[in-house]
């Protein structure tokens, strides 16, 4: 996966974050128009953050230095030189840094035989088979199942999906039932 887009899944929800500064005052939202690939972002201070990368649907890809952040669009102010997301730079790289480190983390917990646990901890659904570049095979009770990469974080009892036991069931299940129909 290219190195600007290696995060947005992980920052998907950070960016809702960042639309909320405490005693910001109400600002217009970004006009659709301004949010396309290759326009300039800047922060609560129209200090330049990135550019925005790819538009899709609800949500914007936001690349700096390097790196992606994934917002809705909602989260876009009109800004005196463009579109804004109403937070510091500083704040907007923080949660990039949090966000790699997390990222790292599940990597590095990403290996063959790793137990992979429900987002409540509650139960073990599978075990790590194989490691692929946009995710990893489980063997599930259930039988083998793809998940993305972006499934993935560390709890207090370890690798786990962002899914409890009955959402990953149902999910494999539908999933399945795609494929043999289709």
């Amino acid at each position: 996966m290219p190195k600007p887009f290696r995060l947005l899944a992980a920052l998907c929800l950070a960016g809702a974050g960042l639309s909320a500064v405490p005693g910001a005052l109400a600002q217009e939202k970004a006009p659709a128009a301004s949010l396309t690939p290759g326009a300039k972002v800047y922060d609560q201070n129209g200090e330049e953050v990135g550019q925005i990368g790819k538009v899709a649907a609800d949500r914007v890809a936001v690349v700096i230095d390097g790196n992606g952040l994934v917002v809705p669009k909602d989260a876009f102010v009109k800004g005196a030189k463009g579109p804004a997301l109403q937070a510091p730079k500083a704040k907007i790289l923080a949660v990039l840094k949090e966000a790699e480190s997390d990222a790292a983390a599940v990597d590095g917990a990403l290996k063959p035989g790793a137990d992979v646990y429900s987002a409540d901890g509650a139960a073990v659904l599978g075990k790590v088979k194989t490691i692929a570049p946009q995710g990893a095979v489980l063997t599930t009770s259930e039988g083998n199942i793809t998940m993305p990469r972006a499934a993935f974080f560390l709890s207090k009892k370890g690798l786990a999906v962002k899914v409890n036991q009955k959402q990953f069931v149902e999910g494999v299940r539908s999933a399945r039932g795609q494929k043999k129909g289709g």
